[in-house]
């Protein structure tokens, strides 16, 4: 939720206290987008928009960090991250969608001729340490952030060997079941989130902000690490609020009572507080303001897939608990119940891709996939449905936005699995490094499917040019980044089908041989931090070239290398891809798989 202009209103009342010998719990969200931010912030000016940090260097920044924090005789007993948002989040997620697909398509307008290149040592002069958190980051809204952060972050911490165990994928928000602890525990929560100002954390909790940690002196190794601690308990003393509904009271009157968008002053708020003006503590409104600051248990505390989080991203880990919830769908249930199942049937948000918004989306090639993990997840529900909508990007809050994609039944799944089993293997018979074999599949999905389309294909046009232009090529194009996005967007499609599977299988669900070869083929998936960037794509695709990876693709497809298109006139084509969505939207309900459309067709002809 955040509280607009809270943090500075209430940061005055902080008491600046040791957290050396203290326990702490961390908002894991929060960490990684402070450090995120920070590496934005400080890229250099001649990068160029398409400068992103790479996952692995924030992942190494995130547990430097963590070790800088532990080096300082702080304990930290868990870092929670999300793994369900509730319904009451719904509005807010689809404003902040909206707004990042506006700032991608003026992005495209203002920049037709793609983004400068990255320098090769753009974030080598970033300090790992806690100065990583501490920097007055100041990161323009227009600016792409990294779609895949979190999970690359969770990724890296899993794997380590002391701060894994700690990590804890929670089927809520992070933010509630960090309050929870610290209520129950005591100790001092670390996060940027403005909304703990107003958590109970009980009479021995407080919370501190990321960017107030500090050491003593001006070495940075000093044992002494303190920090700004706030109390809820000891600020509502302090403002004389106790009895009149605290902080919580405060900021609620702050936003309610703002005009044009705008909260009132803070001061001002206190003072009608103080005097008992406009009592809220019996209003409807302020109840359910309440609520929200409430932990939430969306699955009972032994339900077998709580133990499974941990291992899955937290988007993948929304849709699965989500679906579990649907289950309330064919039992009587109170209004409260029922908001638990959000607005659709069943959706999901899918990272927003750094893509070129005149073309067809880079999530679309990877439907048929995503189709897989969707029908392969209704085998463990109990309320079984025909569709999911996919939130990729938005043009307006329509009640209609979203993509809205029919979950296939298991016979058709099965089959398609069979045939997605062949093209690996057909792959790996094809290409010895790993790597080259994942960027087959990318390049082997855009030509089949943009053929089918009679579209330009991007891979083809990218591979013949990887030939004729600059081993380094001084700025990075709109096609190199779009099909850089439809690489990721291909491995994330894989990653759902694959953590998927694996809570299927947990849970005892007996699934056929093909579909279990599936998951056999993708124990091979290349973690995020390794997958292809805007910066290596070039240098990919050359090498790809070297071994013939075209003309090998190209036969495994049945299509001769010489029949590819892979020049386009983008006006003509911008208004077809029009055409065609428009088309394509108004067919959903009566939606039917074309032959062309199978990902998988020709392969299977092939034998």
């Amino acid at each position: 939720m955040g509280i607009r202009g809270f943090v500075s209103s209430v940061s005055r009342f902080g008491v600046l206290s040791h957290l050396s010998g203290h326990t702490v719990v961390i908002d894991g969200p929060a960490l990684a987008h402070r450090i995120s931010e920070t590496c934005m912030v400080n890229r250099p000016v001649s990068g160029g928009f398409a400068c992103l940090p790479p996952y692995e260097l924030l992942s190494r920044m995130v547990i430097g960090w963590l070790d800088a924090l532990k080096s300082h005789n702080v304990n930290v007993r868990r870092i929670y991250f999300d793994g369900y948002l509730p319904p009451s989040k719904w509005h807010v997620r689809k404003n902040r969608l909206l707004r990042q697909s506006q700032n991608i398509r003026k992005l495209v307008s203002s920049n037709p001729c793609g983004s400068t290149k990255t320098p090769g040592n753009a974030f080598d002069h970033l300090e790992i340490g806690l100065g990583m958190t501490n920097q007055n980051n100041k990161l323009h809204d227009d600016i792409p952030r990294p779609p895949f952060l979190v999970p690359a972050v969770l990724e890296a911490l899993r794997k380590d060997e002391y701060w894994g165990p700690l990590v804890i994928v929670v089927p809520g928000e992070a933010d509630m079941f960090c309050a929870e602890d610290i209520r129950k525990n005591g100790g001092t929560v670390l996060t940027t989130d403005s909304d703990f100002l107003i958590q109970d954390l009980g009479l021995k909790g407080d919370v501190a902000f990321l960017w107030g940690i500090r050491s003593d002196d001006q070495n940075p190794n000093s044992i002494p690490l303190k920090a700004y601690k706030m109390s809820l308990h000891d600020i509502n003393h302090q403002l004389g609020v106790e009895t009149k509904g605290g902080l919580p009271r405060i900021a609620f009157e702050k936003q309610r009572g703002g005009k044009n968008g705008k909260d009132l002053p803070f001061d001002l708020v206190l003072d009608n507080v103080r005097k008992n003006r406009k009592a809220a503590l019996d209003c409807p409104h302020y109840k359910k303001f309440m609520d929200e600051l409430k932990l939430k248990k969306y699955l009972p505390s032994h339900h077998p897939v709580l133990s499974l989080l941990p291992d899955l991203d937290p988007r993948i880990s929304e849709v699965i608990i989500q679906a579990l919830l649907l289950k309330k769908a064919t039992e009587p249930s109170t209004s409260e119940e029922k908001e638990l199942r959000g607005p659709e049937t069943l959706s999901i948000f899918l990272p927003i891709l750094f893509e070129n918004n005149h073309i067809l989306s880079a999530w679309t090639q990877g439907t048929n996939v995503r189709e897989l993990a969707y029908s392969l997840l209704q085998t463990v529900v109990l309320q079984k449905v025909e569709w999911i909508v996919e939130y990729r990007t938005l043009g307006s809050l329509s009640a209609h936005a979203g993509r809205r994609i029919r979950i296939p039944d298991l016979e058709e799944v099965v089959a398609n699995c069979a045939r997605l089993v062949a093209l690996l293997e057909k792959l790996t018979e094809s290409f010895s490094s790993v790597g080259m074999q994942w960027l087959a599949f990318s390049v082997y999905r855009d030509i089949q499917y943009s053929t089918s389309e009679g579209r330009k294909i991007l891979s083809a046009a990218l591979i013949k040019e990887s030939t004729s232009l600059p081993k380094s090529p001084e700025r990075y194009s709109w096609d190199l980044i779009h099909f850089t996005a439809q690489v990721q967007a291909q491995l994330y499609s894989l990653r759902i089908v694959k953590q998927i599977l694996e809570v299927v299988l947990a849970l005892g669900q007996e699934l056929p041989a093909s579909v279990q070869q599936l998951h056999s083929r993708l124990a091979s998936l290349p973690l995020i931090a390794e997958w292809p960037t805007v910066e290596s794509m070039s240098s990919l695709l050359s090498e790809f070239d070297k071994l013939d990876g075209l003309a090998i693709t190209t036969g495994i497809l049945g299509t001769p290398e010489n029949k590819l298109k892979i020049s386009r006139d983008i006006r003509e084509e911008t208004k077809k891809e029009k055409s065609r969505e428009s088309k394509r939207y108004k067919k959903q309900v009566e939606f039917t798989k074309p032959l062309l459309n199978n990902p998988y067709y020709i392969l299977e002809q092939l034998g």
